[in-house]
Formats: structure tokens, C-alpha cells, sequence
């Protein structure tokens, strides 16, 4: 696997620690603080329309303000703290992130996949320019009679046709992500 400087192996081959990308990091902290700015620029008055369509350019402003304020907390986590992380052992794997963190035995779960984020904007421009911007993350479904997250899950299957997914690709593209989560499930799941 081709992991970039935030993925580091630990210990022996039964237990690997994959970290959130640094740099993914400070690009979502520098779109927010960019996004934040022009919301600012549009409740203020900076940026304005005539007439009724002013009143839109300021909800708008807020609804960007609030919005993409909202990842300034993450990404300041992901860069200051280092605890946003996957760990993968032989019982299962655990993601960590700004809220707590989640351990999952592989035998709960069937099988991870890459999926590409549907954005409908991207769906206008040129495939060659569609496909540079659309995002990829791993997707997972559980096995038969897990219970765990019943409501979350049918909201996620009718949005995504999985059960839930992964935060993050950790430094690798969500292809290779997927395949060293199966890779992981397939040794592990059984023992």
C-alpha cells in the first residue's frame, strides 16, 4: 500500500495504525476559513445584489458561515491533536475522530467498498473535469443480525446503498483503503 506520511505501521503485522493527512487537513481548514470569509462578505453587505435578491445573498452568507465554521473544529483537531486515527488488530477496527471513538469486530461487518460521492453540480461539467473533483470514501455494510445503529444504517442505505462508512481515507485513495480493509476482514473475521 502506497500510505503517505500520516500512515504508520505499529507493532507487528496484527495491529496497524493509520492516521488522518495532515495536509487534507489544512485544506479543509483553509476552504472553511475561505467560504467563512465570503459568507461574511455577503451578510455584511460587501458582496450584495439589488433588490429582493439581496435577502438571498444574506441567508446564504449565514448558512455559509455557520456551515463551514463548522470545519474549522475539525480540521484544528485533526492537525493539533493526532488523534484522529484507524486502528486495525485482530479483533476488529476502531475509528477515531472529534467525537469518540468506535471499535467494530470484523465478524460484524461483510464487506468495504470505495464509493464516489455523488455531487449533482459536478454532474454538469465534462467527465475528464468530473472525475478530478468527485470524492471517494470506503463504504461498509454489516453482516446478517448485527442490530447495532438500526436507524442510522436505513438512512444510510437509502442516501448511499451501505451501511456506514469510514471517515476518512487515512493517506491512501479509497481504492486502496477498501482493499486493505477486506485484506484485514478476510484474515481476521474468522479467528
Amino acid at each position: 500500500m502506497n500510505a503517505e506520511a500520516g500512515s504508520t505501521l505499529t507493532g507487528p503485522q496484527d495491529k496497524l495504525v493509520l492516521r488522518s493527512s495532515k495536509r487534507k487537513a489544512v485544506f479543509l481548514l483553509a476552504a472553511s476559513l475561505v467560504f467563512i470569509g465570503l459568507g461574511f462578505l455577503m451578510v455584511t453587505g460587501a458582496i450584495a445584489f439589488p433588490g429582493l435578491l439581496n435577502i438571498a445573498v444574506k441567508v446564504v452568507g449565514w448558512f455559509a458561515m455557520v456551515f463551514f465554521g463548522l470545519g474549522v473544529p475539525v480540521a484544528l483537531f485533526q492537525l493539533l491533536t493526532g488523534k484522529s486515527y484507524l486502528l486495525l488488530t485482530r479483533e476488529g477496527f476502531e475509528m477515531r475522530g472529534i467525537r469518540k471513538s468506535r471499535r467494530i469486530p470484523w465478524s460484524e461487518v461483510s464487506a468495504f467498498a470505495a464509493w464516489t460521492l455523488v455531487n449533482p453540480v459536478l454532474a454538469l461539467l465534462p467527465r475528464g473535469i468530473r472525475d478530478l473533483g468527485q470524492p471517494k470514501m470506503v463504504m461498509f455494510d454489516y453482516g446478517p443480525g448485527v442490530e447495532s445503529h438500526r436507524r442510522l444504517r436505513s438512512v444510510n442505505q437509502m442516501l448511499a446503498g451501505h451501511d456506514a462508512g469510514l471517515a476518512d481515507t487515512y493517506g491512501l485513495t479509497a481504492e486502496e483503503l477498501a482493499a486493505l480493509m477486506n485484506d484485514w476482514r478476510s484474515r481476521f473475521a474468522a479467528s
